[in-house]
């Protein structure tokens, strides 16, 4: 029996203007999913929020999250 597992993370920016940088730079994240497992993205006012599916292995969702942090914080360091 498969199991669906939702997370939806919000990262709050403060600043509307980086928004658009930092979903551009994860589009390339956001492709070649293990099976199973999907990463949709969306922006509200100042806040990236990402939302995870996965009906597969529960340690491949985690490694994916793991994955989008912490190109986000490499990305906040750089863009600042």
């Amino acid at each position: 029996m498969s199991q669906q597992v939702n997370v939806t993370i919000r990262l709050d920016l403060r600043d509307e203007k980086k928004i658009e940088s930092f979903m551009k730079a994860l589009i390339p994240d956001n492709i070649n999913f293990p099976r199973g497992l999907s990463m949709d993205m969306s922006a509200e006012g100042t806040a990236i929020v990402l939302h995870f599916k996965s009906s597969g292995k529960f340690e491949s969702l985690i490694a994916t999250i793991d994955e989008v942090l912490e190109h986000i914080s490499v990305m906040s360091r750089i863009i600042g």
